[in-house]
């Protein structure tokens, strides 16, 4: 076992494919495969499990993986370290981005990195806002935008924004009719199309509902906002998304948004890392660049 097989194997853990991990790592597939059988040699025991849509860590996989992810970590940056405080950041830095905020932040913290710090190697691993909490527990970013007001402990979190989530429906739907704010009671009893577990606005809509007594009419579950946006665009039923991204994208000018109330839905932003885990000076300037265009982008207090 070396450095080099330990970071193969967190990326297969993080992809979740062979294929994705070998693309990403710039590694040829059948490589891959032969580093992760020494491992499990090496181990004794299975570290992945195949599925029909990938590879899933094992009890034993997702152990490693998280101990390598750490180990990495500190070796990664042990020049920094050596460097001081003063050092001009370089080295990789990774950021968790969820997909409704992939619109307004990737392209411009990729774009601010490059500029500001060129010696920063950034990795940007956009995923379903359910993923972003455990991706920065395991390691497998620094950081993260996450969800929730209410975030596990070994978290250090700054608070940058809230945001009201709203009902999105086709234009011209009858419901939307000399209204601009719907109940959520009447909310829950439309067929909803809603990502599955665990993304936030699927929590976020469940919790509202417990406080309420209702189960939410899920008719269709899609883990893709954009897909979900285009079957509500030609009526196939309603989902609920900020108010930010229902406005964004080619289906835009096919939706109508209202307002949720009675209660609202409404969920705070913020960028978290683990504590038990220091940013590197590469990860603290991504983290910084990161803090100021989340701030400009929405507009937050």
């Amino acid at each position: 076992m070396d450095l080099r097989q330990l970071r193969y194997f967190v990326g297969i853990a993080r992809h979740g494919s062979l294929t994705r991990a070998a693309e990403a790592l710039h590694v040829a597939q059948p490589a891959l495969s032969v580093h992760l059988r020494r491992l499990e040699e090496e181990f004794g025991c299975a570290l992945v499990q195949r599925t029909t849509r990938g590879v899933a860590p094992t009890e034993s996989g997702r152990r490693l993986a998280e101990r390598a992810a750490a180990l990495i970590d500190a070796i990664d940056g042990l020049r920094d370290d050596i460097r001081g405080r003063e050092a001009v950041p370089a080295g990789q830095a990774v950021i968790g981005i969820p997909t409704s905020l992939g619109p307004v932040l990737t392209v411009p913290l990729a774009l601010a990195v490059r500029h500001r710090f060129p010696g920063v190697r950034l990795r940007i691993a956009e995923g379903l806002s359910g993923h972003m909490l455990e991706w920065v527990l395991s390691g497998s970013v620094d950081m993260a935008v996450v969800f929730g007001a209410e975030l596990p402990r070994g978290l250090a979190a700054r608070r940058v924004a809230h945001e009201c989530l709203g009902l999105v429906m086709a234009r011209g739907d009858p419901l939307a009719a000399g209204r601009t704010v719907i109940a959520l009671a009447d909310l829950l009893a439309l067929p909803l199309i809603l990502p599955g577990h665990p993304h936030g606005v699927r929590a976020e809509v469940e919790r509202a509902a417990a406080a309420l007594g209702v189960e939410p009419d899920v008719i269709l579950e899609i883990d893709a906002l954009e897909q979900i946006k285009a079957l509500v665009a030609e009526g196939a039923g309603y989902t609920v998304l900020s108010e930010r991204y229902a406005a964004f994208g080619e289906a835009s000018a096919k939706l109508t948004c209202l307002r949720i109330a009675e209660p609202e839905i409404e969920r705070t932003i913020s960028l978290a890392h683990a504590q038990g885990r220091p940013l590197s000076i590469a990860a603290k300037a991504v983290h910084a660049v990161a803090l100021e265009l989340l701030a400009e982008k929405l507009a937050l207090a």
